[in-house]
């Protein structure tokens, strides 16, 4: 996945927050992170699918007309995990990857009368 440099990263799973130095993030483990820059009001990601083609994913969003930073959690339950999970395949973990975009930081709470408004782009390359 590339995109996400100067990003802070919340991982879930290690408890750990960093900042992304490299433009290329790579899973090899369990993946369960929020990724947020409250300065980029414009989510841009190429997801990498290990075929022909590659993903874009672009994202914007507004809160009572002002632009809002776009955060996203990306997910992968990886080998131990994946054998857990009832409704999930021990080998699944290989072709999934769940990317959620979203307004999760750096704006006030929604109040009565306002409006959020997110739109998501999803083009194969």
């Amino acid at each position: 996945m590339k995109g996400l440099k100067g990003y802070n990263a919340q991982d879930k799973v290690t408890g750990e927050s960093y900042e992304l130095t490299d433009e290329k993030v790579v899973f090899g483990v369990e993946v369960d992170r929020i990724y947020s820059d409250p300065s980029k009001p414009k989510l841009e990601l190429t997801i990498s699918t290990g075929a022909v083609s590659d993903v874009k994913l672009t994202s914007t969003a507004t809160v009572d007309g002002t632009s809002a930073p776009v955060s996203v959690v990306v997910w992968n339950p990886y080998i131990t995990k994946a054998k857990s999970l009832g409704d999930f395949g021990n080998e699944e973990y290989h072709d999934t990857i769940c990317v959620e975009p979203g307004i999760l930081t750096g704006v006030p709470e929604l109040e009565n009368g306002k409006e959020a408004e997110f739109e998501q782009t999803i083009t194969v390359l």
